[in-house]
């Protein structure tokens, strides 16, 4: 029975025990001027629902993460309940690039897994497709709690799982992984360089300044944004936590998260005083643009910033890495 997703994607199809044979043979077609040297494995992991469109869209994301970071993916693309018992159906692909640094070509190599209800069986011939002694890094992608349980005990061998909470929602990240440090979110890693701007201007301020007197931080976004704002609410938190320490004051603030985004933002904070202080930012839909503005008594700072989020692959280095 054909799987969207692995018609979708280009490679060879072939039986689930000559994968690994294919994959080698598929080497040694490149001949000698590919370059192969992996440092992890990646899985790709995609939920019944997910598109093929969607699919596709993250496979090259994985690809490009995989020039820079050479690794074996392999795809596993679940079936819908009602397909539960349906055959595995395999597909191999080599996806090469020139790499000017070798000038020469570099290869990432890609093993494809459509299955039904997860097995001990499937569990076994996915670690076997493994690259031995080499981290495993799992990317959760369109994923239901319901899909990922039978997978929980699994990922005890991996270093970092990975998935979405604007695409996934909080509950996925609530799941008893063997693991719980290991669990990164790509929307917080996204927001890296969105923390960096927001950091840096208010490091000019002195702890207690930012903590004295502060009545609510309320982070409205757009609906497409919701795991970016729970995402810097939470950093916003965890910095005033440790101002309030440096200042030796009380940290009272009421933190709110609201999907009341104003028209033109994707994202907008504000801080509000007791004294009518406020500190606000807003990063424009769509856009690299973001402003801030501090108002304290009749004086008032404010910055324009040239900011984005990262990029999906490099978003997926820094949740991975880091």
């Amino acid at each position: 029975m054909a799987h969207p997703i692995l018609d979708h994607l280009s490679g060879f199809p072939l039986k689930v025990s000559e994968a690994l044979n294919a994959l080698n043979k598929a080497w040694s077609d490149e001949g000698e001027e590919a370059s192969r040297a992996s440092q992890m494995n990646l899985i790709l992991m995609f939920g019944a629902k997910v598109t093929p469109a969607d699919a596709q869209a993250r496979f090259d994301e994985a690809v490009l993460f995989a020039q820079r970071y050479p690794c074996r993916v392999i795809v596993l693309a679940a079936r819908p309940v009602a397909e539960a018992h349906a055959p595995l159906e395999a597909k191999v692909n080599v996806v090469c690039f020139f790499d000017p640094n070798r000038r020469g070509k570099r290869c990432c190599e890609a093993l494809m897994l459509a299955h039904g209800k997860p097995t001990n069986e499937l569990e076994s011939l996915v670690s076997t497709w493994l690259e031995g002694d080499l981290p495993v890094n799992l990317w959760a992608h369109g994923v239901s709690d319901e899909e990922m349980e039978p997978w929980l005990i699994w990922t005890k061998r991996c270093r970092r799982i990975v998935a979405d909470r604007t695409i996934t929602g909080n509950d996925f990240f609530s799941l008893p992984f063997p693991k719980p440090s290991a669990i990164r979110d790509l929307s917080v890693a996204r927001c890296l360089p969105v923390r960096q701007a927001i950091g840096q201007f208010l490091a000019a301020h002195k702890p207690e300044i930012l903590v004295k007197g502060l009545k609510t931080v309320t982070m409205n976004h757009a609906p497409s944004m919701r795991g970016e704002a729970m995402g810097l609410l939470n950093w916003m938190r965890d910095c005033l936590v440790e101002c309030s320490k440096v200042a030796q004051l009380p940290l009272q603030a009421e933190f709110k998260l609201a999907e009341e985004a104003p028209a033109g933002d994707n994202l907008d904070a504000e801080w509000v005083f007791e004294d009518g202080s406020r500190f606000s930012w807003e990063h424009a839909d769509q856009g690299t643009w973001a402003g801030l503005r501090f108002t304290r008594g009749e004086a008032t700072q404010s910055l324009a910033q040239r900011v984005a989020f990262m990029g999906p692959a490099q978003a997926l280095s820094e949740a991975i890495f880091f």
